[in-house]
């Protein structure tokens, strides 16, 4: 009786593996992308900037964005935001620059230090980074006039000509 008992009791967890098996491969199926990807409309946000105004994305429909997120941690993120910067005074290119997840007080001696002048959205409780799915930073993101993610840039810009040739594809005219 003892052996039957078991036999029993193997097949069931058998059985009870397999049906799990066949629940991942069709849950794996419907999952959504790991991240908000190029062709995605730009999931919505609201937060605050360094100078207490709040900004929405939605403010920006009818003539696209750029948006880059980054930490003053982040050596990446540090080499580029100059360049960022300059390409930024030069393109006439509506810019937000998400900082995730640090305290103002901190990102706004940064902002003096590298003198940036676009826009820096403080996204101190990772809302924003978690409705883009950011992993790595830093991430630039090209939001066309109709709230569509047209390009999705992971890691850092390194030229000048790159960053230029990103922002023409929204210039405002």
């Amino acid at each position: 009786m003892n052996i039957i008992i078991r036999r029993i009791i193997h097949y069931m967890l058998l059985v009870v593996i397999l049906l799990g098996g066949v629940y991942a491969i069709f849950r794996f199926q419907d999952a959504p992308r790991s991240h908000a990807g190029v062709g995605d409309i730009a999931p919505p946000f609201s937060s605050m900037d360094l100078e207490g105004k709040q900004v929405r994305l939605k403010d920006y429909k009818g003539k696209g964005v750029l948006i880059n997120f980054w930490a003053s941690w982040c050596n990446p993120c540090v080499n580029e935001l100059p360049l960022l910067n300059e390409a930024y005074k030069l393109a006439g290119v509506d810019m937000l620059a998400i900082n995730v997840g640090e305290k103002s007080g901190a990102v706004q001696k940064f902002v003096e230090r590298y003198e940036l002048e676009f826009p820096i959205v403080m996204d101190s409780d990772l809302k924003i980074k978690q409705a883009y799915q950011v992993v790595g930073m830093p991430l630039t993101l090209l939001i066309d006039e109709e709230g569509t993610i047209i390009d999705r840039h992971e890691g850092e810009l390194t030229e000048m000509e790159d960053i230029l040739n990103l922002m023409n594809r929204i210039k405002q005219e």
